[in-house]
């Protein structure tokens, strides 16, 4: 081995096959025979693969092939196992894969003693990628799985840089390039004290309907850096959500410096003007806070954010249990789990009330009220209602009332009018329902009317005006409740023929002494009368406002004075 040991003169150097500046493949021999080393240059000294050559480097034991590792990543890991010790190399391997977390480098056991290291043994209890014996690994053989362990890491390689790439696309927000809203998700996920700042764009859904979405980029853009400049040096990162909403986190606790990064904030804010263009903006942002807390961050954010939202622009929300959001959605979520255990057990009451002719005082109609029960108490709609719109349960409340209202009125000749809505008229199957339990009490439809509640709008609506339109042809009565609180009401006249209008009860409560109310149901009566359309006045409570609505031109009348919510007919 003399010619060897000339050619390979200085062997703990790396032996340098290329120039300085040209990529190789790294390869690590790690091997306590210096002859091993020689033979391995000797064999692989004309390699090449893909363009690139072998940069190969030495070690005489385990411990130093584990300092060498510890700085530096190699392709390949040519290990003897007995060195130092029986088992020097497996400690080497333990290093690189679990201390180094390094599963892409193939680690070829090259032993020249197989007894100490048994193959089956090796393979079973250690991550290696090939076992051979010196004496079978000959110059074309090393060559050979060499060439076979680099094609493997190159693929590895190839499908790490891929995923990187996917991780990279789902983490970055594609205009901005901040980190998004699944980063922020990971990043929250530690289990520790953080503090995070929900930031929304005042009046960006304005600068984009006037100026364009080009020019919103640019000012989301334009966000980006001077939040950039605001909030990291308090040490904040920055994030964008989706559309003009962005967040910044910290990592320790806000409480000393919190006032401190939001009047910094609002001020640095006020003062800047974006430059888009030709264009100069100034912009505001609203601000939801959450301080030191662990989990359900962005969902805490949010609603300190809405509640901020709820108030006005510019302005700044504190997360808290005591917001009054915190409080509604508590509501919500009560009168939900009551309104679901009522309905399966049949608690939803249906209440009638009387409707009178003004001309006779004779009761000729009645409208169905909802009522729930629970635990001997019974509570009116305004319990409940907003609470079942938001749970979804408005439809089955309102085929409810209509199977109840059909079965009270199956043997009566008396008119009855029930409540719908927006949500009841989009139900694609609400018309067949409708019908089939009309076919089963055998109620002829005319005796029936739907009142549309005060917050249905039908303007932009058309499957609900379609729908309506249905209602009409097979010859249910449509009243407008109360009529008067929106505009949108008086724009639904040309939508639809009407049966009669309900005047809203806050102007017929106080009509006998306010004036503002007596012109307000003065003119509706006027107006009703020129579209031919009979007038009921509701919140009738009294003689007193019973004679000023008669005296008015008011065709029907409803209201305590008259008669109570009742669950049977008087």
């Amino acid at each position: 081995m003399s010619s060897d040991e000339l050619y390979f003169a200085d062997e703990d150097n790396s032996l340098k096959l290329t120039s300085e500046n040209k990529e190789q493949w790294k390869v690590l021999v790690v091997d306590d025979d210096h002859e091993v080393h020689s033979f391995t240059k000797l064999a692989l000294h004309d390699f090449t693969l893909h363009g690139k050559t072998l940069n190969i480097s030495s070690a005489y034991s385990a411990s130093e092939a584990i300092a060498i590792l510890s700085d530096q990543k190699f392709a390949i890991v040519l290990l003897d196992v007995v060195m130092e010790s029986n088992n020097a190399g497996f400690e080497v391997v333990e290093f690189l894969r679990h201390r180094c977390n390094d599963a892409q480098a193939r680690i070829i056991i090259r032993t020249g003693q197989p007894g100490e290291a048994p193959e089956r043994f090796v393979i079973d209890h250690y991550d290696i990628n090939d076992y051979k014996e010196k004496t079978e690994l000959t110059t074309d053989r090393l060559y050979t799985t060499i060439r076979t362990a680099l094609s493997q890491y190159k693929q590895l390689m190839d499908l790490q840089r891929s995923k990187d790439d996917m991780y990279a696309l789902l983490v970055t927000d594609t205009l901005t390039g901040l980190p998004n809203r699944f980063k922020l998700n990971e990043d929250l996920d530690s289990g520790q004290t953080m503090s995070l700042i929900m930031m929304d764009i005042d009046g960006f859904s304005l600068i984009n309907d006037s100026y364009g979405f080009e020019v919103g980029d640019m000012l989301l853009l334009e966000m980006r850096d001077k939040l950039i400049k605001i909030l990291t040096p308090h040490g904040l990162s920055i994030y964008r959500l989706e559309a003009d909403i962005f967040a910044a986190l910290l990592l320790n606790r806000m409480d000393e410096k919190l006032d401190v990064i939001l009047e910094d904030l609002r001020s640095s804010l006020a003062e800047h003007v974006f430059k888009i263009g030709p264009m100069e903006l100034r912009v505001s942002m609203t601000v939801g806070v959450v301080s030191d807390e662990i989990g359900n961050m962005i969902q805490k954010a949010e609603i300190a954010l809405r509640e901020a939202r709820a108030v006005g622009r510019n302005r700044v929300e504190v997360y808290s249990d005591k917001l009054q959001i915190i409080q509604k959605i508590h509501e919500n979520n009560k009168w939900s789990t009551w309104l679901r255990d009522a309905l399966e057990e049949d608690r939803v009451l249906a209440y009638y009330q009387p409707i009178v002719d003004c001309s006779n005082d004779k009761i000729v109609k009645y409208e169905t009220l909802v009522r729930l029960e629970r635990e001997g108490m019974v509570y009116a709609p305004i319990h409940f209602l907003g609470s079942a719109r938001y749970a979804g349960l408005l439809h089955y409340i309102t085929r409810r009332m209509i199977e109840k209202s059909f079965e009270k009125f199956a043997d009566n000749a008396l008119k009855v009018s029930i409540n719908i809505t927006d949500i009841d008229l989009m139900e694609k199957g609400f018309l067949d329902f409708l019908e089939s339990v009309r076919a089963r009490y055998k109620i002829d439809p005319h005796r029936i009317s739907f009142e549309l509640l005060e917050e249905t709008s039908l303007s932009d609506n058309f499957i609900a005006q379609a729908q309506l339109h249905q209602l009409q042809l097979l010859g249910y009565g449509i009243v407008i409740d109360d009529f008067g609180v929106q505009c949108s009401n008086f724009g639904q006249m040309g939508i639809m023929q009407l049966e009669a209008l309900k005047i809203d009860g806050k102007f017929i409560r106080d009509i006998v002494t306010d004036e503002h109310a007596q012109n307000v149901t003065e003119s509706i009566v006027f107006f009703a009368k020129k579209k031919k359309f009979p007038v009921i006045a509701e919140f009738v409570h009294s003689k007193e406002v019973y004679e000023v609505v008669k005296s008015m031109g008011v065709e029907y009348a409803q209201g305590y004075y008259l008669g109570e919510p009742k669950p049977d007919l008087i």
